[in-house]
C-alpha cells in the first residue's frame, strides 16, 4: 500500500517539524504538531500554497513542550479540532510544563478537543494511525504508526541518524525512554518523520531507528 501523502509545512529554527497529512478523497488534512506560534504566519502560508487552511481538520500532539503546542490557540481560530495525549491534556489545562519553563517560557492554557490514549486510533488524512504512548523525553511523548505503509510520526522520542531526545529535562526519564525507544525498533519502520531534522525512508529509516536503540543504549548501560 502506498503511504500518506505527507508535507513538512513548519520547523524552522528552534520550531518543530509541522506535518500535513491529506485525505485525497476530501481534499481535507490534518496536522501533526503546531509549533512554538512565532513562525505562524510563514506556516500558515506553507500550508495555504497546499490547501485552504480552513480544510485543516485536525491538529494531534506529539508531546507538551511549548515548540510543539504554543501554535494551537492559532489553530483552533482558524478551525481545526486539537488532539492530545492523555497526560499532555492535563498540561495544557494547567497551562504548565516544567521543562518549557526551565526554557523561560510558559505553554498555553487550553482544553483539547479529543484525548486519545495508548492504544487508541487517530485519523491523519486517509488512513488510521495507532496510538503509541513513549514516555521518556516527556511523560507526554507520543508517536503515531501506520502499520500498512510503515509511516512512523516519532515526536522527539527519535530522530533520524541515530538521535533520541533529551533525557535531561526536570520531568524526562533516560528508563522510560530507553523502553519507548526499544518498543519503536519492534517496528517495520519505512517511513520516519521526527519533531526535528529530516525524514529517512526506507532503508534509511529502519537504520536510524536501529541506531537510535544503541545511542540510548550506551546512555542506559553507562
Amino acid at each position: 500500500m502506498d503511504g500518506p501523502q505527507i508535507v513538512q509545512v513548519g520547523g524552522r529554527g528552534w520550531d518543530c517539524n509541522q506535518y500535513l497529512v491529506k485525505d485525497p478523497k476530501s481534499n481535507a488534512f490534518d496536522m501533526v504538531d503546531a509549533g512554538h506560534g512565532g513562525d505562524f504566519d510563514r506556516v500558515l502560508a506553507n500550508v495555504a500554497a497546499v490547501v485552504d487552511p480552513k480544510r485543516v481538520r485536525t491538529v494531534v500532539l506529539t508531546h507538551e513542550h511549548l515548540d510543539h503546542v504554543n501554535g494551537l490557540p492559532k489553530w483552533r481560530q482558524v478551525g481545526a479540532r486539537l488532539v492530545a495525549p492523555r497526560r499532555v491534556a492535563d498540561k495544557l489545562r494547567a497551562g504548565r510544563d516544567p521543562t518549557s519553563e526551565m526554557f523561560g517560557g510558559r505553554i498555553v492554557t487550553l482544553d483539547p478537543d479529543d484525548i486519545v490514549a495508548d492504544g487508541d486510533h487517530v485519523h491523519l488524512g486517509d488512513r488510521d494511525f495507532a496510538v503509541l504512548e513513549t514516555p521518556g523525553h516527556s511523560p507526554g511523548s507520543s508517536c503515531y504508526w501506520d502499520e500498512h505503509s510503515g509511516t512512523l510520526f516519532s515526536g522527539d522520542t527519535l530522530f533520524a541518524e541515530g538521535g533520541i531526545g533529551r533525557f535531561d529535562f526536570p520531568d524526562s526519564s533516560l528508563p522510560a525512554l530507553y523502553e519507548s525507544v526499544l518498543r519503536l525498533a519492534k517496528l517495520p519502520v519505512r517511513v520516519l518523520h521526527s519533531g526535528h531534522g529530516n525524514s529517512p525512508q526506507g532503508d534509511a529509516a529502519a537504520r536510524s531507528v536501529k541506531a537510535s536503540v544503541t545511542h540510548v543504549s550506551q546512555y542506559h548501560r553507562a
